[in-house]
């Protein structure tokens, strides 16, 4: 075997006796990967365990292929090295298995990767079958939101008939309804393998005989972040004889909100598998950074009082690294651009290695547009840009409605007038909309003339509730007209859109008081004052949208990522640059429970944590991505935790 850094307590973990389960507590950067690859080389070539008898489980597949990796670097040759999966490519094996001998009959279509936008469009379909039924109020339920619920019922085991949301009592129709179709095509989504391979393993002894007798050894990486399904997987795996190691950190949970729960490796590991006896380990020693960012986060995180006590120490005590901390408003987003052109330009930094991170997209904004500003190439990783964001996209397209509301009807038009009729919500009915606007074309009118005929000329037997929210939309829309002939400035012509339309408040009054709502009132305010900035009139403002470009041409190892801290677990930068670091932000302490439940009362979800606590778990692994030194920017009330890891003490 090649030790590569071997500490005293990888050593520990790797020697862990047959016999025992073990629970290792990992900190940020501390080698558990290699430490268990090793561990797996000392079961197969020390002990002469066969690699069929270990089943090693992975969190994602970017953790499955560093996994790989980190067995080659152990010398044990490819024949010797046990299957490494994820859960869900696991569940996957054994589905494919069950179709292919006849078990599972009639399962033709697997909704993942370039048909995943067949799972949008079902569950679009599904909300519109159940709005023309009248079993859901119109313009009720967000598709992304259906699909959010779904997928944290599926998470906990939660059959349609079983379905329950606190805020929207009818989701759970929309969940019957996408079921329904989706049975109907045969079709499974990546949130339907784990269930599924749950209940052959559950109901098939055949099935469970030969997935979970050979499993002598289960090893399951990222312990803290599985939720109940996964857990359960594990259970049926472990068949109440196989030697179980997880591995994990419970200061790294950060998935709360779509079903982790830290108590599974705080707590319930011990009691559910009880059929052996326990050893701990702790890894404290990080090999990513240095002292101080390591001394920072362990400070930091020492304030959270429910949680497994543990110490984050850097192996290499001369290794340099820093925290930087720019208290300026505004002015740390330029502090922190002319930081990151210093690092490519002046140091010769591979942008690659320069991640933005935050808790909301939002915060990200005027960073963003610092670097359009400069042509910076960098790209957003799980969201659309500022500038294409669907509520800024809102804005534009009542722009873009605007310019043409006295020009005859065609498709375009018909198309932006039924998306924004009821944007913000107005509660309007599409049928009706729709025969309106069929109408209108056939005489080929204008929007104009059409909304001055229902209101004026014909009734179309409208209510005198339909007619005055039709004339909302008309006086809105010549306002938009007047503004663009004019000349006017787009910032002034969005801000009175916004205000009139009650835009910012429509969000709360559908997404209620939380970080969704919030989100998107930010990226609306930010872009309002981006908008100002540029001066631009409505129709310059179009054509300066789209001639953006991110990426400015440049290929992807030229390009700065920016993403949300929920979206680099397992991964690590240089540097790492966390803009608008403020408190209401990070932490951000509103929102409610997690939103499903159990009707039946048989899976009864344990409460999250303390709000506070799980903020400050996020921002510990925001600054243990940085191997080398962590830029934050704060405006006038900078976050808590900025106090918290003690950066004067830390540096003398």
């Amino acid at each position: 075997m090649k030790e590569i850094n071997l500490t005293e307590e990888q050593q520990a973990v790797i020697h862990h006796p047959i016999g025992k389960h073990a629970r290792v507590l990992a900190v940020a950067g501390s080698g558990k990967s290699y430490t268990m690859a090793c561990r797996i080389q000392h079961l197969v070539q020390e002990c002469n365990v066969t690699p069929h008898a270990i089943r090693v489980l992975m969190f994602n597949r970017l953790a499955r292929q560093q996994f790989h990796t980190h067995l080659d670097l152990t010398g044990l040759p490819d024949s010797m090295q046990p299957e490494v999966h994820t859960f869900h490519s696991f569940s996957f094996q054994i589905i494919n298995t069950m179709v292919r001998i006849g078990v599972l009959p009639g399962l033709t279509q697997f909704w993942t990767g370039e048909k995943e936008e067949l799972i949008w469009l079902t569950a679009k379909r599904a909300i519109e079958s159940l709005e023309r039924q009248h079993r859901i109020p119109p313009n009720s339920i967000e598709t992304e939101d259906a699909l959010n619920a779904i997928s944290l019922w599926k998470g906990a085991l939660l059959t349609p008939e079983r379905a329950g949301s606190w805020s929207m009592p009818n989701m759970h129709l929309v969940y019957e309804e996408f079921d329904r179709m989706r049975l109907e095509k045969s079709a499974l989504t990546f949130d339907d393998f784990i269930p599924l391979a749950i209940d052959i393993l559950e109901t098939n002894t055949n099935a469970r005989k030969r997935w979970c007798g050979p499993v002598e050894y289960l090893i399951v990486d990222e312990y803290q972040d599985v939720n109940y399904g996964q857990q359960r997987l594990l259970e049926l795996l472990s068949d109440e004889k196989a030697d179980v190691t997880v591995v994990g950190d419970d200061d790294q949970c950060i998935y709360e909100w779509r079903g982790a729960r830290p108590k599974y490796i705080v707590r319930d590991f011990e009691q559910v598998f009880n059929h052996k006896l326990h050893s701990i380990y702790r890894l404290s020693h990080s090999f990513r950074f240095g002292p101080t960012i390591a001394r920072s986060a362990s400070l930091l995180i020492h304030q959270n009082t429910k949680r497994v006590s543990k110490d984050v120490i850097a192996y290499q005590k001369d290794k340099l690294g820093f925290i930087q901390v720019y208290n300026s408003g505004y002015a740390a987003n330029k502090a922190l651009m002319e930081q990151v052109e210093a690092l490519i330009k002046a140091d010769g930094i591979l942008p690659q290695e320069i991640a933005v991170l935050s808790r909301l997209y939002a915060q990200m904004d005027h960073l963003e547009a610092e670097f359009l500003n400069r042509h910076m190439p960098y790209r957003v990783e799980g969201h659309d840009p500022f500038f294409k964001r669907s509520e800024i996209k809102t804005l534009l397209d009542y722009i873009r409605l605007g310019k043409d509301f006295q020009e005859p009807l065609n498709d375009q038009i018909t198309k932006l007038f039924l998306t924004l009729a009821n944007k913000p919500n107005r509660m309007l009915s599409r049928a009706v909309l729709e025969r309106l606007v069929y109408e209108s074309r056939y005489l080929s009118l204008s929007l104009d003339r059409l909304l001055h005929n229902v209101l004026y000329v014909y009734t179309y037997n409208l209510s005198k509730w339909q007619q005055e929210k039709l004339d909302e939309v008309w006086q809105l829309l010549t306002r938009i007209y007047t503004g663009i002939v004019a000349g006017e400035s787009a910032g002034d012509l969005l801000h009175d859109l916004v205000d009139q339309t009650g835009y910012l408040d429509s969000f709360q009054n559908y997404y209620g008081d939380g970080e969704h709502a919030d989100g998107k009132i930010m990226a609306v305010q930010n872009f309002l004052e981006y908008v100002g900035h540029t001066r631009l009139t409505p129709l310059s403002l179009l054509e300066h949208i789209a001639r953006l470009d991110t990426t400015q041409g440049a290929p992807i190892e030229k390009q700065v990522v920016f993403t949300t801290i929920f979206r680099t677990k397992g991964l690590e930068f240089d540097y790492v640059f966390l803009p608008e670091t403020n408190e209401g932000v990070l932490p951000y302490l509103k929102g409610a429970p997690i939103d499903i439940y159990d009707t039946q009362s048989r899976f009864l979800e344990d409460p999250m944590s303390d709000k506070l606590e799980s903020e400050r778990r996020l921002f510990y692994v925001a600054i243990t991505r940085a191997r080398k030194g962590v830029f934050i920017g704060a405006g006038n009330h900078p976050s808590r935790f900025l106090s918290e890891i003690q950066l004067e003490e830390v540096r003398t």
